[in-house]
């Protein structure tokens, strides 16, 4: 893992995002390797141990790995401040997907541990002399912290909705000569790689579908929603031990179940300003501002 990161090191946040970008390719074809080499080893280890599985030993690594950058790309985004608010609700979209395959590669690198822990038992029962190894796991926070963040990502795919549904965004949504199919493809066309699979616009509902098709009153339902998974991080951050970045994150968790509060109520519900995003208190996880 040191080694991609001491490519894209420096203090310059828009050259880590290019090398990161750029960086891609390179671990797709990693990836493809990786899965060479899997066949290799199952192959070669199925002759001592026909039960043992060795199909994602390093794939699995190599896929945490692309899928941890494609993370690291977008939440940069947000430092860089080149999103604009329109475009917040396809960045959470990308990035709910995204944590969903970071969550099932974690999920499949811990039973490749299992499956690789019976494998040693059995080698140790028929070798005496030989010592077992412990291996130090933290993957349960890793899977944790993923978890908290698809759920942050869908609590504000919710809000942009409802804002869109609200007309707070339609100064946006109305240019003549605007195409956000066209605008998603450019935001992650260096995504367009093998693994993961990329998301396609086909699959992404745009704003504009969502306003159009939006029942009277739906944006009180879609603020509701909203609520209940910043509701639910609020819930899972309590139970984890004490650390800068998750008081940091449960802070504005907080602070947005407040304002979702004030909204389903009504609160400025007349007013066509847009949303503002404050990300004084965490860099990539906004307080939402209405005014």
């Amino acid at each position: 893992k040191q080694w991609y990161q001491r490519r894209v090191r420096g203090h310059n946040k828009g050259r880590q995002r290019r090398k990161l970008g750029a960086l891609l390719p390179d671990l797709s074809l990693l990836y493809s390797k990786a899965e060479g080499y899997d066949k290799f080893l199952h192959a070669h280890l199925a002759s001592t141990d026909s039960t043992a599985d060795h199909h994602h030993s390093y794939s699995c690594y190599v896929l945490f790995i692309i899928i941890e950058v494609m993370i690291k790309y977008l939440l940069l985004g947000w430092e860089l401040e080149l999103y604009t608010i329109h475009e917040a609700h396809y960045i959470y979209c990308y990035l709910e997907y995204l944590f969903s395959w970071l969550k099932q590669s974690v999920i499949r690198a811990h039973e490749q541990c299992l499956s690789g822990e019976a494998f040693e038992k059995r080698l140790v029962k028929r070798n005496k002399n030989m010592k077992r190894k412990k291996l130090e796991r933290n993957h349960q926070m890793v899977l944790q912290m993923a978890e908290v963040y698809q759920t942050i990502s869908r609590a504000y795919i919710k809000a942009f909705e409802g804002f869109a549904v609200q007309g707070k965004l339609n100064q946006f949504l109305e240019r003549r000569f605007d195409d956000e199919s066209l605008r998603f493809k450019h935001r992650f066309a260096p995504f367009n790689i093998a693994i993961p699979m990329p998301l396609e616009v086909t699959s992404y509902p745009t704003l504009r579908f969502i306003v159009d098709n939006a029942p009277e009153g739906r944006e009180s339902e879609l603020f509701k929603e909203s609520l209940h998974h910043f509701t639910n991080v609020k819930g899972t951050l309590e139970k984890i031990p004490p650390q800068q970045s998750a008081d940091h994150l449960a802070k504005v968790v907080k602070m947005n179940c407040v304002q979702l509060g004030l909204l389903i109520n009504g609160h400025c519900k007349d007013s066509a300003n847009p949303p503002i995003l404050d990300f004084s208190v965490c860099h990539n996880v906004p307080f939402l501002k209405i005014t």
